[in-house]
C-alpha cells in the first residue's frame, strides 16, 4: 500500500482570525517525527487543513478521523467521510492539493490530551494516514 507524501503544514485553528502550526506524526509503519499539541476547546469548532502531494491517481477519497489508542481506535463520531467535499477529486499523481475540513469540538468530549488519527483512502486502498495531538480543554470564563 503506498501513502500520500504528505508536505507543508498541518494547522489547525479556532477561527479565521488565529491559527496554530502543528507538527505532525506519521501513522506506525512509517518514519514519524513527534508531533506538538494543539489546545483546543469544547463547544468550538476548529478547522484543520493540510497540504500533501498523492503517489496516486484516485477519482473518490473516503476521510476516517479516530481517537487513537495503543490498542484500539475509537471513530470521531459525525465526521463526514466523503473527504471529495474539503478537497480537489480526481487527485492527479505527483500534484499538491490541500484538504481542509471543519470539526465541531462537542462539549460532550472530555477534557484531555487525544492522538486523533486522520486518514484519506482512495478507490484501491491506497491511503494517507498521519496523527494529529490536540489538547480539549474547557473554556475559561473570564472575571
Amino acid at each position: 500500500m503506498k501513502y500520500f507524501q504528505t508536505v507543508a503544514i498541518v494547522a489547525l485553528c479556532l477561527n479565521v482570525a488565529w491559527a496554530e502550526v502543528v507538527n505532525f506524526k506519521k501513522c506506525p509503519g512509517e518514519e514519524a517525527a513527534e508531533g506538538v499539541a494543539c489546545t483546543v476547546y469544547r463547544g468550538t469548532n476548529v478547522s484543520i487543513s493540510f497540504d500533501f502531494i498523492p503517489e496516486f491517481a484516485a477519482n473518490e477519497l473516503t476521510a476516517d478521523v479516530s481517537w487513537t489508542q495503543p490498542n484500539f481506535d475509537l471513530p470521531f463520531v459525525g465526521m463526514d467521510t466523503a473527504a471529495c467535499k474539503s478537497t480537489k477529486c480526481p487527485t492527479v499523481s505527483g500534484t499538491r492539493q490541500t484538504y481542509a475540513y471543519d470539526l465541531p469540538i462537542k462539549k460532550s468530549y472530555p477534557p484531555k490530551h487525544y492522538d486523533v488519527k486522520w486518514k484519506l483512502t482512495g478507490e484501491n486502498n491506497e491511503s494517507c494516514c498521519f496523527i494529529v495531538q490536540i489538547n480539549i480543554t474547557k473554556k475559561s470564563k473570564r472575571t
